[in-house]
């Protein structure tokens, strides 16, 4: 009776169970290599060749995972976006982040009326309204209008479908600080990035091969990441009362609340240090292996060299 209370202890368990089972599969596996080298080669030599086999192994798996980092197993952290600052526009304070006192205030840029009243088609492809960064994705010709790149002072407007993360990690960021309750308080008016690796389309904006090949080495030799920021927009929206068995109401900005920044500066990451230490691991170990097999091979030479010339003295 008590042994059927821990069979099914074991059942329930997962942690048990799994440990049960890397136990049988390394008894089994590796058990019935190691059964048959050590029945050809011997106890000794059997072993250190099982594990230089398992090692060597070991050290294309972990070369592998160092290239490509698998989802499941050896992995660092992956690259992120990391809030820095939130920033309400307007303060008499200066940011905190030196650069973004550098962008352009968002009451001098255009308003969706003002680029909708020039451009009217634009109401069949936004029916629910657009912002700059909206209109950047598929329409750069009519942003261009609209915005003076040099007067950016280094700063790049970003395409709404390219800023998912970063807009994600910003609405995580408002609701953590206690900003705003909820993502359905505000509306994200524009993204913009600055800072970073120089893009292909920044170094070759003609797109010759020679200067691409160029880029792709100077991008690959560069060991410092200059410091990449995105600042997502967002402003309060003005409270409305949906309608039993309608639609829910559009966001409406409310004019008189000021835009909020978020500063975000992005993280590369690690991802592939995990991978690589565990690779320098079995290199390591598969050396140690190779190395006491190596030391086994020379003394055992040296000895039936001793042996053939004591036989011949005899």
């Amino acid at each position: 009776m008590q042994t059927l209370h821990v069979i099914a202890g074991i059942s329930w368990d997962p942690g048990i169970r799994g440990i049960l089972i890397v136990m049988v599969g390394v008894v089994v596996l590796m058990g019935s290599t190691y059964l048959i080298l050590g029945t050809n080669l011997g106890s000794r030599l059997g072993f250190l060749v099982a594990l230089s086999g398992l090692f060597g192994w070991l050290v294309i798996l972990t070369f592998i995972w160092w290239l490509m980092p698998p989802a499941i197993g050896p992995r660092g952290n992956i690259a992120s976006w990391k809030p820095v600052e939130i920033y309400v526009n307007g303060a008499n304070d200066q940011a905190k982040v030196e650069v973004l006192n550098k962008l352009v205030d968002p009451a001098s840029l255009a308003t969706a009326d003002e680029i909708l009243a020039q451009n009217p088609d634009l109401a069949n492809e936004f029916p629910n309204g657009f912002t700059l960064s909206d209109l950047q994705q598929n329409n750069p010709a009519i942003v261009s209008e609209y915005l003076d790149v040099e007067a950016l002072n280094g700063w790049a407007l970003i395409g709404a479908a390219n800023a998912g993360e970063a807009q994600a990690a910003a609405d995580a960021e408002l609701v953590a600080a206690g900003v705003f309750k909820t993502s359905s308080e505000y509306k994200k008016l524009n993204v913009w990035n600055y800072g970073g690796k120089p893009t292909l389309k920044d170094d070759c904006p003609d797109g010759g091969v020679v200067c691409r090949v160029q880029h792709r080495v100077t991008s690959a030799i560069q060991i410092k990441n200059p410091k990449n920021y995105t600042v997502v927009q967002v402003q309060k929206v003005i409270p409305q009362t949906p309608i039993p068995g309608q639609a829910p109401p559009l966001p409406k900005i409310d004019p008189s609340q000021p835009v909020i920044s978020v500063v975000l500066i992005r993280d590369i990451g690690n991802e592939r240090v995990t991978a690589f230490l565990w690779f320098v691991i079995s290199v390591s170990l598969f050396i140690l292996s190779a190395w006491a097999l190596h030391n086994r091979d020379k003394t055992l030479m040296k000895n039936k060299a001793m042996a053939e010339a004591a036989s011949k003295e005899s």
